[in-house]
């Protein structure tokens, strides 16, 4: 099939540091219409996100403990139908620690039964909110986190199929690998669904947002 689109975003920064920020926020707005071009699929994708950075406590070494609180909403206005599979919502993996990479979606309907099946579909809506506490405790190249995720993929607005998890993992900032430190993190689902796959270890690089 084919897909064209134009988007439009909008953000703001207000960090202090672009890679490794301890005060500070990014918000940004963004709107796609899929089909502007012509195509075979006409939908429009709306979407939010907001990232905070506070510094909690900072030692007399200049070693500084951050909260970060993150909290996304993202539409499709269309039914599921109007989306292709792979333009459609999913969380999990790095998006959401404890569920494995798009875990977190609604399933498909199996032919052969009628009933629901394993396999992720997507949703037409989205919503995250997670917060994560960054403690160092080795100058700053190693440190532990604390982290909550919780949020949800729908097929429509709302909020009935709700996960969250909680987890630790730690944070190696190497400077000749990368301006960012590498996570390792520890995810525990305490309310999920049926139909989840759940995954505890998940390993990424700590882009801020």
């Amino acid at each position: 099939s084919i897909l064209t689109s134009v988007a439009a975003k909008f953000a703001r920064t207000t960090t202090d540091d672009r890679f490794r920020p301890s005060r500070g926020g990014r918000l940004e707005f963004g709107l796609e219409q899929a089909g502007a071009l012509g195509g075979d699929w006409d939908y429009t994708k709306l979407r939010y996100e907001y990232t905070a950075f506070f510094n909690l406590y900072e030692s007399f070494l200049g070693y500084k403990t951050i909260l970060k609180v993150n909290n996304q909403i993202a539409y499709i206005i269309q039914d599921k139908d109007s989306v292709p599979v792979f333009e459609r919502f999913y969380l999990g993996g790095q998006s959401f620690r404890g569920f494995a990479f798009r875990a977190i979606s609604p399933v498909g309907i199996r032919q052969d039964t009628g009933l629901p099946g394993d396999d992720p579909v997507g949703g037409t809506f989205l919503f995250f909110l997670g917060a994560e506490v960054n403690q160092p405790i080795y100058k700053d190249m190693l440190s532990v986190v604390g982290f909550v995720d919780s949020g949800t993929v729908e097929s429509g607005f709302g909020l009935d199929q709700y996960r969250v998890a909680i987890g630790f993992g730690l944070r190696l900032y190497v400077q000749q690998l990368s301006p960012v430190p590498l996570a390792f993190d520890f995810g525990f689902p305490v309310l999920s669904q049926d139909t989840d796959r759940e995954r505890v270890f998940t390993f990424a690089v700590d882009i801020p947002f």
